[in-house]
């Protein structure tokens, strides 16, 4: 039986078999697997599993998409081991379940997991544009989300939370994007005052209040 296998800032947390034919994700504590974090839609995407036990992933018009292996998809034939982004939340998908079924809705909330860094974000922060024909400009991170880049080029998400700021991506582009010359990811990494992101080019400089 297949699974998912639900991380946070690269914490272990959930999983879950796909005992149904149909298994919906979502912010709503009603769906089969609700995640509380604001960057998840109400109803975000849905698992369906054939009669030949192939599982499909279908988005459900989220705001914030649903990727697998960092491309956005309407809908998609998983394989084994296939790494799906959800909002904040990555979704490993494993052919074969390796622990105890889970058939009931279960709640995964962002306090849930132990975060990075400790506790305490400021309370604001901003990105600053340090190379470019917009060189100079600052974009002040006061959402749960911000994203940056364009759709089919390259997408950077930078998540205010509880623990801190957190970036990951979401849509990886031909041009590898970094993190004081660290290459980036789906895995969210804490990112610390001063920190240099490159994006298509474009280098930006994080900045705590």
């Amino acid at each position: 039986m297949a699974e998912l296998v639900v991380t946070m800032d690269g914490s272990a947390s959930q999983r879950i078999r796909l005992v149904k034919e149909r298994t919906v994700v979502g912010r709503r504590h009603l769906n089969d697997l609700a995640l509380s974090d604001i960057s998840v839609s109400g109803v975000h995407c849905a698992f369906e599993r054939t009669d030949t036990d192939e599982v499909w992933v279908q988005d459900m018009d989220s705001t914030n998409g649903t990727y697998v292996n960092g491309i956005r998809v309407n809908r998609c034939l998983l394989k084994d081991r296939d790494r799906l982004s959800v909002g904040i939340y990555r979704i490993e998908f494993r052919g074969r379940a390796e622990v105890p079924e889970m058939s009931r809705t279960t709640p995964l909330r962002p306090e849930d997991i132990a975060p990075r860094r400790a506790a305490g974000a400021p309370a604001a922060a901003r990105l600053r544009v340090i190379s470019g024909p917009t060189s100079g400009l600052e974009v002040p991170l006061v959402k749960a989300v911000t994203t940056f880049g364009k759709p089919g080029i390259a997408v950077m998400a930078v998540y205010n939370r509880i623990g801190g700021y957190y970036v990951a991506m979401v849509e990886v582009g031909k041009t590898p994007s970094r993190l004081d010359g660290q290459l980036l990811g789906g895995e969210a990494m804490p990112l610390p005052d001063g920190g240099i992101l490159e994006l298509a080019g474009t280098r930006m400089q994080f900045i705590l209040a």
